[in-house]
């Protein structure tokens, strides 16, 4: 008879791992469980929008005329040129998603040229970057570019990395969103390379559940 005097096998109160078993199969007769074994289930964050900013100078683009400057200024939309290389920054964002076992490069468009896009390769985020790195040397400029890659398996996702070299004053530098679920760890080593690697000024996660 069980502590609370039912008719059925009740859980050990005080228990060992042998006594925990023996409960599950007093309580499932026709299937013996031979071994037991409980494993915490691993965090993972979901839907995830990060800005960045670049710690680099930052050049006013004046307007073409006063009072158009002037109203720019008073809605926080005055442009900026920030001082990097697009290619350089993309391809370290490249290198991070590889980080976080990002396999596949979907799409690269600068300044709304596709450079690259290969949606039906597994494993190209390395080739893709071995591209970035040829086009350094030869492309010095470019108002903005746009990564796109997947990291496919049970958990499928999908990033979305903004890099924007000239942009109004209150945008950031960098946007980052992923689609859909990624374990906390693999977003930590994403987020640890772009610190280790690039002039991050600042940061704001949001991260809903």
């Amino acid at each position: 008879m069980g502590k609370y005097r039912s008719g059925f096998n009740e859980p050990p109160w005080v228990y060992s791992p042998s006594e925990v078993m023996d409960w599950i199969n007093a309580s499932n007769p026709p299937h013996k469980i031979k071994k037991f074994h409980a494993e915490k289930s691993e965090k993972y964050l979901k839907n995830i929008e990060i800005s960045l900013d670049l710690d680099v100078e930052k050049k006013e683009i004046g307007a073409s005329n006063f009072l158009l400057k002037k109203i720019k200024e008073i809605a926080g939309y005055d442009d900026v040129k920030e001082n990097f290389e697009i290619i350089p920054a993309a391809e370290l964002m490249a290198r991070a998603l590889a980080k976080a076992k990002f396999s596949n490069m979907i799409k690269i468009t600068m300044d709304g040229n596709t450079l690259y896009e290969h949606p039906e390769k597994k494993h190209d985020i390395k080739r893709s970057i071995e591209l970035m790195v040829g086009m350094a040397n030869k492309t010095k400029e470019g108002k903005n570019i746009e990564l796109k890659a997947t990291k496919p398996g049970r958990e499928k996702c999908i990033a979305h990395v903004f890099i924007k070299r000239i942009h109004p004053r209150k945008e950031h530098s960098i946007d980052i969103k992923i689609d859909g679920k990624i374990k906390e760890e693999l977003f930590n080593r994403f987020l640890n390379y772009v610190k280790e690697h690039m002039e991050v000024k600042s940061e704001d996660i949001n991260t809903p559940t």
